[in-house]
């Protein structure tokens, strides 16, 4: 390396340098107060002090690197959460792609919280330089011991996660309220709810249901579960309805209160808690309504707590709404789709990642599908009367046999669910391909090896699906086609 080029990279290191140390001298204002300090250090400081918020401790308890530290900061300030929160955190709740996206540049989002030390870390390292030989050997020592008891720890974890994984997959019903916050919690932001409340295909067949049915809602007393902003709540009261009962356990309902206050409907009240552990004003309603699907019909588990409604509050000869659900998959042959999520990992710009492929199939698209390259007639594979399907819903298999309707590359099934409201004015609708699109799109499942069909052939296997054994709300999904059998995880 000439002079000129050694001279050049010490003023860009220099340069780099000098911008580190000006960004983590900027103005930094408190992520919980309004108070503002000369530099981030004694922002820190002053949050650790005042806030009892320890960023070092954070990092350690949840192995945070510096994405999760930007995704903290931006949840912390569009949340507008108290410090208690992260005290009581036992998870990383903010740990969500969504918290990327920060409102505004600030300093807080350039520090660099991956080197960071904790207070007297510098001290300690120059106590140990002056002590002797023997002191830093006994030193050395005690931290080997230490580390040791923290892998005895570690493998007894371990050793108990594998015991709860040879269990019995669980209902949602049957876990704690602590340790299914994580559910309740994501629907505490309002992107969800503009999505389904956009969401006309969806919105439009409830509303349709009650208020073309007021026949059957008039003078009627009404359950919504998992109530949300309260939309369905208030179609039932404009249905008619005797008094509506609203329950959800997210942060939302307190919107939902202000909403039905702003509107003036008098006859709907709204709870906030879980319906499993909640004390209802009444015990038994005329109507059970419910927005509770999931991707794949299933994804979510808040069937459960549909049956535990049923089986707990539904009156005599009451009414669930919708009342049936069925669930389907199709072939289907899009080269571009496949090239785009599996294929693209044989060559990252010149990088081969095909190790990755296996892990990226496994975890399926949601993703809506052009229906001009569907290659076969449907199947359905499941077919739920909420009336009488039992906790064990989730746990099926089906045998395929799938006509291929014209010649392709079947690279994938689709999956997705239709909805029925079996009323005198009965209503319908789809999450098909072929129908109009809604929030829940379609499920893609790639197939490993891809396969050419012919029109007329019938393409046989098998689908089986159960509830995950590692979360009650998730699904472990089997599929033996063409030769081949593949494992997929919706959670």
């Amino acid at each position: 390396m000439s002079n000129s080029e050694t001279l050049h990279v010490a003023d860009w290191l220099k340069q780099d340098s000098d911008e580190e140390e000006m960004t983590n001298n900027e103005p930094t204002t408190c992520l919980f107060c309004t108070e503002t300090f000369p530099c981030i250090e004694k922002a820190l400081e002053h949050l650790k002090k005042h806030h009892k918020v320890d960023f070092y401790c954070l990092k350690k308890k949840f192995c945070m690197d510096q994405y999760s530290f930007i995704k903290l900061i931006n949840f912390i300030r569009r949340e507008n959460i108290e410090p208690d929160r992260l005290h009581d955190a036992t998870e990383s709740f903010w740990d969500l792609e969504m918290y990327l996206k920060p409102k505004e540049y600030e300093s807080w989002l350039t520090y660099d919280y991956e080197n960071m030390e904790p207070e007297g870390h510098f001290k300690e390292n120059d106590e140990e330089e002056q002590l002797s030989l023997e002191e830093i050997i006994k030193k050395q020592r005690d931290r080997l011991e230490q580390a040791a008891e923290h892998l005895t720890v570690m493998n007894a974890t371990v050793t108990r996660l594998l015991d709860k994984e040879d269990r019995e997959p669980q209902s949602v019903n049957g876990i704690s309220h602590r340790s299914d916050s994580h559910y309740f919690d994501s629907y505490s932001h309002f992107g969800i709810h503009y999505e389904m409340l956009a969401d006309t295909i969806r919105t439009n067949s409830y509303r349709d249901a009650l208020l073309k049915n007021k026949s059957l809602i008039e003078g009627k007393n009404v359950l919504d579960v998992g109530c949300g902003t309260a939309i369905l709540s208030i179609f039932a009261s404009q249905a008619g309805a005797n008094k509506v009962v609203g329950i959800d356990n997210s942060e939302i309902i307190y919107h939902a209160i202000g909403i039905i206050r702003k509107n003036n409907v008098d006859n709907v009240t709204l709870i906030k808690g879980r319906l499993e552990d909640t004390v209802l004003p009444q015990e038994k309603y005329d109507i059970i309504v419910s927005e509770w699907m999931g991707y794949f019909l299933l994804f979510e588990g808040m069937l459960d707590t549909i049956i535990y409604a049923r089986d707990n509050h539904l009156a005599s000869q009451g009414k669930l709404l919708p009342n049936r659900c069925t669930m389907s998959v199709v072939g289907y042959g899009d080269d571009e789709l496949f090239n785009r999520h599996v294929s693209f990992w044989d060559n990252v710009f010149g990088v081969d990642m095909s190790v990755m492929r296996k892990e990226v199939m496994q975890e399926p698209l949601i993703e809506l599908v052009d229906a001009e390259n569907i290659l076969t007639e449907p199947n359905c594979i499941a077919d739920f009367n909420l009336l009488t399907v039992g906790l064990n819903y989730p746990n099926f298999t089906h045998d395929l046999e799938l006509l291929c309707i014209k010649c392709g590359t079947l690279s994938a099934l689709v999956g997705y669910f239709d909805t029925y409201f079996e009323l005198p004015e009965p209503v319908i609708f789809t999450t098909s391909p072929y129908g109009k699109p809604t929030h829940w799109k379609q499920v893609v499942f790639f197939l490993g090896k891809p396969v050419r069909v012919s029109s007329g052939e019938i393409i046989k296997g098998r689908i089986l699906c159960k509830r995950s054994v590692k979360s009650s709300r998730s699904l472990e999904i089997v599929i033996e086609i063409a030769g081949q059998k593949y494992f997929y995880y919706l959670d």
